[in-house]
């Protein structure tokens, strides 16, 4: 399974308003700090507010800041919007595209799913800074 560069790049854009926490950020810091576009960030950052990942102030001092507490968003919270829900295979959503009416690998992919959702639950963006 490999992410793709949105996710990655939400990664590094909430862990850059992590350690910046309680102050507001602007897309052309946070595009700085990722090397990412500011355009492209712009799109993760709309699809991280739509799910209260992050917030947005308007104005000449304006920017964005974290919804919450770096310790009370997990990493899991944010991939799974930019990652189709972190499902791996169709199975997990229980659209198994097997040609045969049983798929002898769904459990498979259902509790490989759920390993991951669980550990990524369990990291916060606090730990992603400490861990640094």
């Amino acid at each position: 399974m490999k992410l793709s560069s949105k996710a990655r790049y939400g990664i590094f854009a909430v862990a850059q308003l992590a350690k910046n926490y309680g102050k507001l950020t602007s897309v052309s810091e946070l595009a700085t700090a990722t090397g990412v576009t500011e355009k492209y960030l712009e799109q993760i950052i709309a699809i991280l507010k739509q799910n209260d990942i992050v917030v947005a102030k308007r104005g000449s001092m304006g920017g964005y800041e974290l919804s919450k507490h770096p310790q009370e968003i997990t990493v899991g919270q944010v991939l799974r919007p930019l990652e189709n829900n972190l499902e791996i295979v169709d199975c997990v959503s229980g659209k198994c595209t097997a040609h045969n009416s049983k798929c002898m690998a769904q459990k498979l992919w259902c509790n490989l799913y759920a390993n991951i959702n669980t550990y990524l639950d369990s990291v916060t963006l606090q730990q992603l800074l400490e861990d640094k």
